[in-house]
């Protein structure tokens, strides 16, 4: 079990996308072939804004607000992630290293844990790649039946904003930008599932780590061995044979600790900024959604489901990203919560300082983000809707 064989979904998003992250500390995980697929998807995406920068500043601000915004809000986010990504590449191959060591002990309970942690995001994250992937199709297929009523085309019979060349132009032209952004869409979006998924992926993996130190200390003070001894005598403390073999269990599970906090803090240092940037770029991306949904006439049942269905993909999509991080910052604190309730307090003084001073360390707070007013977590979900809403009629009044 390592980084790259835990999460076949991540592995797949991450080839397809062309977005080609780091999966192994050497980082030689990829072929020439998968490098070129990459450089042409990269290719479609650097047409697509060439295309569709000047279109936003020739269209219509309503037909901008609308249709075009939303794509700029994702490509930002996902460029940024990556190039956060590769630019930190030398530490995101030794927190990979790291969790390769920790995941490569032949432990049952760890191997449970990890693949119950992760598997418990894959349905919703393909949900997500789903629904979008539909709705993006549905939402720009639509126009191509203009080409049977229609021998020529302006700008605004685009789905998006875009300039691709002088208006009028003739059918070929119309569905060559039609597909060019249709595909790049499609990528750009799988490209942001991809990132997500390779995020969450590292965060849950080191959210298992702390659930299998809770569990693993809660074992130690619910020994078999303790409670028989316990039964058998009337001591109130275990007797020294086991009193050696909690304490040599709990010296493990420090280094264990110790390693897992190691590679916690590298992974804030890898994610800070980029949690901040997903949270900003969230509000203004579900600005721009609400705006759609909100100004599609209510005739238009057909385009208002579409959107619909992709605002609750985008919303899925925060929700998981958000549940995440929240897992990381409970699972962290209240790592000791389990093995409290236990008999701790009847071993030894050795054992019972180095259970305090774990306790001492939950207290210390964890956060991903390099804002604190920016940070994701369970509880900004609902404030990041609530922001974009009101945002979205604020700039509907505007214009």
């Amino acid at each position: 079990m390592d980084f790259q064989r835990v999460n076949s979904l991540n592995v797949w998003l991450n080839k397809l996308s062309g977005n080609l992250l780091p999966m192994t500390p050497d980082g030689s995980s990829f072929s020439m072939v998968w490098r070129i697929y990459s450089a042409l998807i990269w290719l479609l995406e650097i047409i697509q804004m060439c295309i569709l920068i000047p279109g936003c500043i020739i269209m219509p601000k309503e037909k901008v607000l609308k249709d075009g915004l939303i794509g700029i809000a994702i490509t930002i986010e996902v460029v940024f992630t990556i190039v956060r990504i590769y630019s930190r590449k030398a530490l995101i191959q030794q927190i990979i290293q790291k969790l390769n060591n920790i995941m490569r002990v032949k432990d049952k309970i760890m191997a449970n844990i990890v693949m119950t942690t992760v598997n418990s995001m894959k349905t919703p994250l393909k949900f997500y790649w789903l629904i979008g992937i539909i709705s993006l199709i549905l939402w720009f297929t639509v126009p191509f039946a203009l080409i049977l009523k229609k021998n020529s085309f302006v700008y605004l019979d685009y789905r998006m904003p875009v300039v691709l060349s002088k208006e009028p132009f003739s059918n070929g032209i119309f569905l060559l930008g039609s597909l060019i952004v249709m595909f790049s869409s499609m990528y750009i979006f799988t490209k942001k599932v991809s990132v997500d998924s390779y995020v969450i992926n590292m965060i849950l993996l080191v959210t298992a780590q702390y659930k299998y130190i809770a569990l693993k200390l809660s074992m130690i003070f619910q020994d078999e061995r303790l409670q028989n001894d316990n039964h058998s005598s009337s001591k109130k403390t275990p007797c020294p044979e086991i009193n050696l073999y909690a304490e040599k269990e709990m010296k493990y599970i420090c280094r264990h600790h110790n390693v897992v906090l190691h590679v916690t803090l590298m992974l804030r240092e890898l994610l800070a900024l980029s949690l901040s940037i997903i949270y900003l770029n969230s509000v203004f991306r579900f600005c721009c959604i609400a705006i759609m949904v909100i100004s599609i006439p209510s005739s238009d049942l057909n385009v208002k489901f579409v959107f619909t269905l992709y605002a609750c993909g985008g919303i899925v999509q925060l929700y998981i990203l958000c549940s995440c991080v929240q897992q990381l910052l409970d699972a962290s604190s209240e790592m000791t919560d389990k093995a409290f309730h236990k008999g701790w307090y009847r071993y030894g003084t050795s054992i019972k300082r180095i259970f305090i001073i774990m306790m001492m360390a939950n207290n210390l707070e964890l956060k991903l983000s390099t804002f604190k007013r920016y940070n994701l977590s369970l509880s900004s979900f609902m404030t990041i809707l609530n922001q974009s809403y009101s945002i979205a009629l604020i700039l509907l009044r505007t214009y």
